[in-house]
């Protein structure tokens, strides 16, 4: 027994012909004739009378005919529920992320995403990872990319994309630029251009300072890692940023066992359900991923 032949009885049923029900599934007389035939060998049971050109059922083709429509029915509940398991190749998609993820590593694969699904109206936001964190919790954001947030909220989780390597870096133009041998306490004599006291970057270099027993002389905060590049760039002090924000107009320090790792990470609301194209987004990254430059 099984639905194709399940669906040529009913229909045959239906239409008291079989030519007329081979018509209606797109089916040779012939090819109809040995589905319902088949079926009457599984039930070793006859389903059909041929009277001239009329089919009519048989006593057992008339007890059988409720359950067979009870069967379908139950097939085709199953098979819309699986389908709508599926993530949906269609309607909106609404991410956040900061500006730098977005910038720097978001952009080829968003413009990707966006050729391979073109059915999903996709939205990106850019907001502070404080900000899509909160929106997450008030479940009022499906997804959001952020950097490690302060603490880990119990209701979201937190999908590890991509492990980011923060780099010290000055002015190519900066006296310590031109020093082969530096150690963490020549950078306590220049300025620090860091982001906020509550970012995971800004307590990173606070540990590994303190750990040192060096003080921080901390100017110009901002949580926008475009900003204190430009700071750095144009010499007000050193910074600590992401290997790929290292540009010609800067000098990456030769401190690389000091340097230190954030991770950043895609994060949703456990108790939220995610729409199809959320969903389909989240296997998406995770078989591509995020990738950032060599360490060469």
């Amino acid at each position: 027994m099984n639905i194709p032949a399940l669906r040529a009885f009913v229909c045959a049923a239906r239409e008291s012909s079989f030519s007329r029900a081979a018509d209606q599934l797109h089916l040779t007389q012939p090819g109809l004739s040995k589905r319902i035939a088949g079926l009457e060998d599984s039930l070793r049971v006859q389903l059909f009378d041929r009277i001239g050109r009329r089919t009519v059922l048989t006593e057992a083709g008339r007890t059988f005919l409720p359950f067979a429509l009870r069967i379908l029915n139950e097939a085709d509940q199953a098979g819309d529920a699986l389908k709508a398991l599926q993530p949906a190749q269609t309607g909106r998609l609404y991410i956040a992320t900061t500006q730098h993820i977005g910038l720097y590593y978001l952009k080829p694969l968003l413009a990707e995403f966006a050729r391979s699904y073109p059915g999903i109206d996709l939205e990106v936001d850019f907001k502070t990872s404080a900000e899509s964190h909160r929106l997450l919790c008030d479940g009022e954001l499906e997804l959001g990319f952020m950097s490690e947030p302060p603490l880990h909220e119990q209701a979201l989780e937190y999908i590890p994309v991509l492990n980011e390597r923060l780099c010290f870096a000055v002015s190519a133009q900066h006296v310590l630029a031109f020093q082969a041998d530096i150690t963490l306490r020549d950078l306590t004599l220049y300025p620090a251009l860091l982001p906020g006291a509550s970012t995971r970057c800004r307590r990173l270099i606070e540990n590994l300072f303190g750990e040192q027993q060096l003080a921080l002389d901390v100017r110009q905060p901002s949580n926008y890692l475009e900003a204190l590049r430009m700071l750095t760039e144009v010499g007000l002090g050193w910074s600590a940023l992401p290997l790929v924000m290292i540009t010609p107009g800067l000098a990456r320090l030769p401190l690389q066992q000091y340097e230190q790792h954030r991770t950043i990470t895609l994060a949703y609301h456990r108790k939220v359900s995610l729409s199809g194209p959320a969903r389909l987004f989240l296997d998406w990254i995770r078989e591509h991923g995020l990738s950032q430059p060599s360490d060469d």
